[in-house]
């Protein structure tokens, strides 16, 4: 859902005044280096960015599609696959082939099990019973390596679903509905943060 950059500046100096502690914030903005709306939208990104990093999976569904095409490492259809990743990727929520039996596991690359996944036995690896998606980064960018495949070229992608990274773009970002006030309450403390630690705004503030 979009979200206005304006919406979420109000909301925040909202919850900055109900803290007794810190309602002193709310009359400081054109008395310093940074206005506190300045403060308050450069935090913004970073509190997005961490409350959907750490969000339940079922809040964060079903997310975006990923449409990209697949490659893979031996001949089609058999092996391990590899999904490039867009550009504005942050985190993957599922991912399904056509010959697997559910969506992957998705694990990060320095999950020990990734060392599993070159195993020449079927048994041990990634396969359609229990498919494994392991996200890295090649010099082209992120990618998931899809761990593995058996029913050769027919196979193809039928499910990919992530969370772009949060951008305020002309005034707006995207944000999932149910964690608004997560994100408002965390660009409140950070901004809270700054003005007792930032040296500008701290020899003002203190």
């Amino acid at each position: 859902m979009l979200f206005s950059q304006q919406q979420l500046l109000s909301d925040t100096r909202i919850w900055l005044g109900h803290n007794h502690e810190d309602s002193q914030l709310i009359a400081i903005e054109d008395t310093y280096t940074l206005s506190l709306d300045e403060l308050i939208l450069s935090k913004i990104e970073m509190a997005a960015h961490r409350v959907l990093m750490d969000a339940s999976w079922s809040m964060l569904v079903p997310g975006s599609p990923i449409r990209t095409r697949l490659a893979w490492r031996d001949s089609p259809g058999r092996g391990m696959a590899v999904l490039p990743l867009p550009d504005d990727f942050m985190r993957l929520l599922s991912v399904r082939l056509s010959d697997w039996k559910r969506p992957a596991r998705i694990i990060a690359a320095d999950n020990p099990s990734v060392c599993w996944q070159s195993s020449p036995f079927a048994g041990v690896r990634g396969n359609p019973s229990r498919p494994v998606a392991v996200i890295t980064s090649y010099p082209s960018g992120m990618v998931a390596e899809l761990y593995s495949s058996m029913a050769g070229p027919s196979v193809r992608l039928v499910e990919a679903q992530y969370v772009p990274c949060p951008r305020l773009v002309d005034g707006f970002i995207n944000l999932p509905e149910p964690l608004y006030h997560d994100v408002v309450a965390l660009v409140a403390q950070l901004t809270m943060q700054s003005y007792h630690t930032d040296p500008i705004c701290g020899q003002h503030c203190d």
